[in-house]
């Protein structure tokens, strides 16, 4: 299959490029104009902004499924309260670019990644994460991924939003799975939830569940 990767030199968008090459795919990363970038032998790189539908447009043609891989921020990511890097809204803007750019074409699968207790699974979520969610900037960062998970679920596309719980850096697994809980120790890797997104996007149907909360325990 053809598959557009939105965000791909980040730490998920790195493993999402790299398992579905690995998987036999072809891939387009599409990043920004001046974000450095290494691609896997086979990849063809498309630069612009991924806010734009004009932009989109440009690279959705002829593709297969479009995987997200893109996310607020902070500017210190071990600080939960550190400010969010430029630019705002960027999910929630991206998935709305995303919707307008792939309704002139063919294209209907489009999976993103959410965040474990954003939305409906927030009563699953762990006392931590709530209580961090009223008095960080992790709330900014969740309001912005749940307007993203509005923009699709109004869509017609077939989309899924991936929650993962919380992220580490590891080589590819088989770990992860749906999660009922997240808990204060609930960790999943970074290729695991890769791995997650390209499978749902490379699906013959898309899956029933359209916002796993996914993790390794």
């Amino acid at each position: 299959m053809r598959i557009l990767i939105l965000g791909a030199s980040g730490r998920c968008g790195r493993w999402a490029t790299q398992l579905a090459v690995n998987d036999g795919h072809h891939v387009t990363a599409f990043i920004r104009p001046t974000t450095p970038f290494q691609p896997p032998l086979g990849v063809v790189v498309e630069r612009g902004n991924a806010l734009a539908a004009s932009d989109l447009e440009r690279v959705v043609h002829g593709q297969d499924a479009v995987i997200s891989c893109i996310g607020p921020q902070r500017t210190s990511p071990r600080n939960p309260w550190a400010p969010l890097r430029p630019p705002p809204n960027c999910a929630v803007r991206s998935a709305a670019a995303a919707v307008s750019a792939l309704g002139a074409v063919r294209v209907r699968r489009f999976v993103a990644i959410s965040a474990a207790g954003a939305g409906d699974s927030l009563p699953a979520a762990n006392s931590a994460i709530r209580w961090l969610l009223r008095h960080s900037t992790i709330g900014a960062i969740y309001a912005d991924l749940e307007a993203m998970e509005a923009v699709l679920r109004q869509s017609d596309l077939e989309w899924l939003a991936v929650r993962p719980v919380t992220l580490v850096d590891a080589r590819p697994s088989r770990r992860a799975k749906v999660l009922a809980r997240y808990r204060v120790l609930s960790i999943v890797g970074r290729a695991d939830v890769a791995a997650w997104l390209v499978r749902a996007a490379v699906a013959q149907v898309v899956p029933p569940l359209r916002t796993p909360l996914i993790g390794w325990w």
